[in-house]
């Protein structure tokens, strides 16, 4: 990489960890930046060179501040897609040119950016003053188990200001039934032919069996963060599937009324149409959405931990919001 691409490159990495409230400081080579954050620290390269990220990603960095230590992560920007790394956040092109633009949108609107990384594996305790990038330390990320889930795109120092509350906030993975409906099949009465094909989605608490829309190209599979509570889920998939059943049924069920003369007479009947059953095919698969708890002296707020949203009523039925 020229020194002048690595040049731009760095300035616009520093200008996303700052938009992301990080306190960024350019260092020494090889490295290019240090961002110290609430919970975590980064250390970033800008490089193609495959001997400089070989060495960058089997490398270990601390943060040694009075009394604390802390495992540092590391995020290489690199514009050789043939580069292949183990132990640290790759980004190229497409993610500088996508959180760029976050990063210019969050200034525009005086809010902080949320970057899509990996949580740290320990909480950052010690004063940002006086640390100091130092030596490899052999110590790696923890992270919960793998899952079907939304992405936790709201940071807990997020969660706390959209509370507004100053106190605790515990992250939380809720469980959703979400499903996927197709209705096929036709009847025919009196020349009139009665469609009954549709498809729909949709997911389901499987705590309290609220509804909310889900969108099933959000869902990703991988590891929740690490201390993560995973919520059990009390509805079964096939009282969930028999009620989701019956409201297609219904949504779908028509009312016809038709004409007909017998002799001088002239009569009017009506049918009620449903669709069968068996021509309903439902698939349920369970899917976790990440809610922060925001606890503040008597009040508790929940966070979606995806949209962001101040939850008007509890996940599950376990909370009473104040």
């Amino acid at each position: 990489m020229e020194s002048g691409t690595r040049e731009k490159a760095r300035n616009v990495l520093k200008r996303i960890l700052t938009a992301a409230s990080y306190d960024v400081e350019e260092v020494g080579e090889p490295l290019d930046l240090s961002a110290i954050g609430e919970e975590d620290v980064i250390v970033v390269l800008c490089s193609d060179d495959p001997e400089t990220i070989e060495k960058f990603d089997s490398m270990t960095y601390r943060l040694r501040t009075s009394g604390d230590d802390l495992v540092c992560r590391k995020l290489l920007f690199t514009l050789d897609p043939a580069v292949q790394t183990e132990d640290c956040i790759r980004w190229g092109a497409d993610e500088l040119a996508r959180y760029a633009g976050r990063a210019v949108l969050a200034e525009v609107l005086g809010e902080s950016l949320t970057l899509d990384l990996p949580r740290p594996s320990t909480a950052f305790r010690g004063e940002p003053a006086g640390g100091a990038i130092g030596a490899p330390a052999e110590q790696e990320s923890e992270e919960g188990p793998e899952l079907p889930h939304l992405p936790l795109r709201v940071t807990e120092k997020r969660a706390c200001g959209i509370a507004g509350l100053h106190g605790s906030a515990k992250c939380r993975f809720i469980p959703y039934w979400c499903y996927r409906y197709v209705s096929t099949g036709e009847r025919e009465i009196k020349d009139r032919l009665v469609s009954f094909d549709a498809e729909g989605s949709g997911a389901v608490n499987a705590i309290n069996g609220i509804r909310m829309d889900l969108d099933p190209g959000t869902v990703e599979s991988g590891p929740v963060p690490f201390g993560s509570e995973i919520v059990p889920g009390r509805l079964v998939r096939e009282d969930v599937e028999d009620q989701i059943v019956r409201e297609v049924i219904e949504r779908l069920t028509q009312r016809i009324r038709f004409r007909y003369e017998k002799g001088d007479a002239i009569f009017y009947e009506e049918k009620t149409l449903k669709p069968d059953r068996s021509n309903i095919n439902v698939n349920l698969e369970t899917v976790y959405v990440p809610v922060w708890q925001v606890r503040g002296g008597s009040k508790i707020v929940e966070v979606n931990g995806f949209t962001g949203e101040i939850l008007s009523m509890p996940m599950d039925e376990g909370v009473e919001l104040l």
